[in-house]
């Protein structure tokens, strides 16, 4: 069991508790190190910015080649930024982070796929904020719009429009610099201006 009231011990503990390189759910690993699902959603965040993640939806976790490795050789893991605060900063996991993730992992998407992997009960109106970010997304070039639509829920749908991730930069969402329009992307420690098209 981890000490809830060491929250640095938490993303060692989801280390070496993914180590077998499977699959894990969120109920699952709270039964497994008593946490919280705020203190597991904070320790997964802090393995993610080492990229040694996979978030796979719907509260799943699984390590990648890096993560196991870092497992293997007992890396020492603490809860704070990696490599300097210009480059990484704290994720919030806000929807957009979510969302973020989501779109890593599925390359094309529609917003009700996003919907579906990144939003809570808490999130207001996620598919307005969903659809604003992916237009200033769009405008950077970070993800585009593809031809043809997916399939709608209804017979009279004219389906739903479909996106793709054409700028994985990393595992840090990009956030909206709306007064300079322009996004600031932590990966690679830059303003990315937005075109007015």
């Amino acid at each position: 069991m981890v000490d809830r009231h060491h929250p640095g011990k938490a993303p060692m503990a989801l280390l070496q508790l993914l180590a077998g390189g499977g699959i894990m759910t969120v109920r699952e690993i709270e039964a497994q190190l008593d946490l919280t699902r705020r203190q597991i959603s904070d320790a997964a965040a802090c393995l993610s910015r080492r990229d040694y993640l996979h978030w796979l939806g719907a509260g799943r976790y699984q390590l990648n080649g890096d993560g196991l490795a870092a497992a293997a050789r007992g890396e020492v893991i603490k809860s704070g930024p990696r490599g300097g605060h210009n480059r990484i900063r704290d994720v919030r996991n806000t929807l957009r982070e979510r969302v973020w993730r989501s779109m890593r992992l599925r390359k094309s998407f529609t917003v009700p796929d996003l919907i579906s992997d990144a939003a809570t009960d808490q999130d207001r109106r996620p598919q307005d904020n969903i659809y604003r970010y992916l237009r200033v997304l769009k405008a950077a070039g970070y993800v585009a719009e593809l031809p043809r639509r997916a399939a709608g829920a209804a017979i009279t749908s004219n389906g739903y429009k479909r996106w793709m991730l054409i700028r994985d930069t990393g595992p840090l969402a990009p956030s909206v610099r709306e007064n300079v329009a322009a996004i600031h992307d932590f990966n690679i420690g830059e303003d990315v201006p937005c075109s007015r098209n």
